[in-house]
């Protein structure tokens, strides 16, 4: 039975609050008229979604099930069907549209599936509390997001947190947009682009069509990704306790106070007698990794920095995951098949997550039929949930996803995982330990059946955390998913601990809750000072490697913007890849937005090829013969060269030799910071 929100004061305070931190975060990214635009963009996929969970819930449920898992659902289905109309040729505005317009077809059918599970219902308070847990947003990424792109007296600043991630999702758009089918590959000539770009489509397709500022429209994107990504916590979090302020304070604690780097690192620099302000020079939310030699695991404020497409992969898999065993009836071959589509979209969007999540929705359903021994729903079961399994399967097969040209993933143990873990593993989680054991308990204790997911996710990262590695990504790839998983099944869990405590009596409340609060209080740093870090634009020192905040100098930001403006976007450029390394290896194709004949990109693996093309291509630069430079460059499709000064400190004889050989290379664009050769 649905119980509205009170009318007490926190119902419009709250919802005011919130609307004005979004609203004032969105004003700090760019223009009134963009910002529209964008959301109106980004509401329009997830309008499907959010008629489907009210048809499939029901009027009693009421709007929370709807403003929670809608939005994913919404935002997943759109950009499959938006897939098809591109791969058939469309690229105009109209996607948005039709897009949206053909997933709407579906809402008849999903009352079909009504009463097949039990969606959290509506009840007083949901409404401040969802509010209170969605500020959570503004004021995590209202100055990291107004600081990116910033102008500043050096130039155009970016953070290098967002380098990895951001600056890599910038090029990943500005290929997609060209049209190709499938994408190039901007690191390696006549090569797909093996990388999972289906979620990035509609910002690619904003882009391509609107030839606007790339910055805003993915912040904006971000901003409203971010927001129903703790929604979407929240509702989980309320599908395990009817409390809204439980589900509220779950969700903010897990959020805001997931890791006791902070803490570790401060005691560190305080033992030493260091200056505490040292934390500036740390990539804060992997000490485990720097100081421990362990395995990092990053804390869901990174997930609202700088990866929507994660938040929407795990998103969907966890609701296909649910949809699976939250089922009221145990044969059950349409909510089977739900789960399975969900999951699949998973696997597009986000594939390694969306691969745990289908082990662990399938270890989940196997325990169950053992336990009955209903041997033929096993059969019946496994045949609904895998054939959209399959069907993703191919989806990304199609799409060219995986680079066939050596071994991916690992399957042994992995060294990182266990060095130290004992150590490792609570600094790393910090409270979130201490709060799902004493959630653990507490289901064991009132024989709660839904504690099966929580074990049957709980095992299957655990497995995937110590035995699964992805190549080329140091060991720690894997530890980064498997740790966003669980922080987002605790908020559920810390949920059910606070309205437990809520439930003491009033001495025991106050020793349980001083302990609590020691615990999570000791967390915060971690993402204090992860915030302060990720807009500080400012710190212009040295990091492991690479600057500390990227800064394109005017003369850069006016050498990307004639290549942008007078080379074609099919044009293949190179530079000495090697060189340029970690301080500007996806500069070309993020802020030029032109391919390479070779990179060294981080974000893809395996990583030998594309370690091998650069090694043959720096012969370009550092051969004493023009001629046997301009064959290279032929026989490897290269249209420009560009010497900049990576490649004038280790090629200091490299632009002499290009600008005495005219004949060869013609020199289209000079100034401080690069000379662009067209090769002839």
């Amino acid at each position: 039975m649905l119980r509205r929100a009170d009318g007490g004061a926190a119902s419009f305070v709250l919802p005011v609050a919130a609307a004005v931190g979004l609203a004032g975060t969105l004003a700090g990214i760019s223009t009134p008229g963009h910002i529209v635009a964008g959301v109106l963009q980004e509401l329009v996929l997830m309008l499907p979604g959010l008629l489907i969970v009210r048809a499939a819930a029901g009027p009693a449920a009421g709007w929370l099930p709807v403003v929670s898992f809608g939005p994913f659902i919404g935002t997943g289905l759109s950009t499959l069907v938006m897939l098809g109309f591109w791969v058939i040729g469309g690229r105009g505005w109209w996607l948005f549209a039709a897009s949206p317009a053909v997933v709407l077809l579906l809402v008849p059918y999903a009352s079909r599936v009504r009463e097949r599970w039990p969606f959290p219902e509506t009840e007083r308070g949901d409404r401040a509390a969802l509010a209170a847990a969605v500020l959570v947003v503004p004021l995590l990424v209202a100055l990291p997001f107004a600081h990116v792109g910033k102008d500043i007296q050096p130039g155009k600043a970016y953070r290098a947190y967002f380098t990895a991630d951001y600056v890599w999702r910038r090029a990943v758009v500005a290929e997609v947009a060209k049209g190709d089918m499938p994408p190039i590959n901007p690191f390696y000539r006549d090569d797909p682009l093996h990388y999972y770009w289906f979620p990035h489509l509609p910002s690619a397709v904003s882009y391509r069509n609107a030839h606007s500022d790339l910055d805003a429209g993915l912040l904006i994107h971000s901003v409203v990704i971010d927001s129903a990504f703790v929604a979407l916590l929240f509702g989980l979090a309320r599908w395990l306790v009817p409390l809204p302020w439980a589900a509220a304070a779950g969700v903010i604690t897990v959020v805001v106070a997931n890791s006791y780097e902070g803490i570790y690192a401060l005691a560190d620099y305080w033992r030493q007698n260091a200056p505490l302000s040292l934390v500036r020079y740390l990539n804060i939310d992997a000490i485990s990794r720097w100081y421990l030699q362990g395995m990092p695991i990053d804390g869901l404020q990174r997930v609202l920095f700088y990866q929507p497409h994660h938040a929407l992969g795990y998103g969907l898999g966890l609701l296909g995951l649910l949809a699976i065993a939250t089922r009221r009836n145990r044969f059950d071959p349409t909510a089977m098949a739900v789960g399975g589509v969900l999951i699949g979209l998973s696997v597009v969007v986000s594939s390694f997550a969306g691969i745990m999540l289908m082990a662990a929705a399938a270890l989940w359903e196997a325990c169950s039929v053992l336990r009955w021994q209903e041997w033929w729903r096993g059969l019946v079961h496994a045949a609904a949930a895998a054939l959209p399994l399959v069907l993703a399967a191919a989806l990304v097969t199609a799409l060219q996803y995986v680079d066939h040209g050596g071994s991916i993933i690992s399957v042994a143990p992995n060294r990182l995982a266990f060095h130290r873990v004992w150590l490792v593993t609570p600094v790393s989680f910090g409270p979130i330990i201490p709060i799902s054991a004493l959630a653990a308990w507490l289901m064991w204790r009132h024989r709660d059946h839904r504690a099966w997911v929580f074990a049957a996710l709980w095992v299957t990262l655990a497995f995937f955390y110590f035995y699964v590695d992805v190549r080329d990504h140091q060991d720690v790839y894997v530890g980064w998913r498997v740790g966003h998983l669980w922080f987002i099944a605790s908020v559920a869990l810390a949920a059910l601990v606070f309205a437990w405590l809520a439930a003491l009596r009033a001495r025991a409340r106050l020793a349980w809750g001083a302990a609590l609060g020691i615990s999570i209080a000791a967390a915060v740093p971690t993402t204090a000072i992860d915030v302060y870090n990720t807009q500080d634009i400012y710190n212009w020192g040295q990091g492991p490697g690479f600057d500390w905040t990227l800064i394109l100098a005017p003369e850069e930001q006016e050498l990307f913007d004639w290549i942008k403006k007078n080379t074609p976007p099919s044009a293949v450029f190179q530079v000495d890849a090697f060189q340029r390394d970690l301080q500007g290896w996806a500069n070309l194709p993020a802020f030029a937005e032109r391919r390479m004949a070779v990179g060294v990109p981080i974000s893809m693996v395996p990583m030998l090829k594309y370690e091998q093309g650069s090694r043959r291509a720096s012969w370009i630069f550092e051969t004493g013969s023009p001629e046997t430079a301009h064959d290279l460059c032929r026989k490897n499709g290269i249209d420009y060269l560009l010497i900049g000064s990576p490649e004038r400190k280790r090629h200091p004889a490299a632009q002499a030799r290009f600008d005495a050989a005219s004949e060869y290379f013609e020199p289209v664009f000079r100034n401080r910071e690069a000379t662009v050769y067209l090769v002839k």
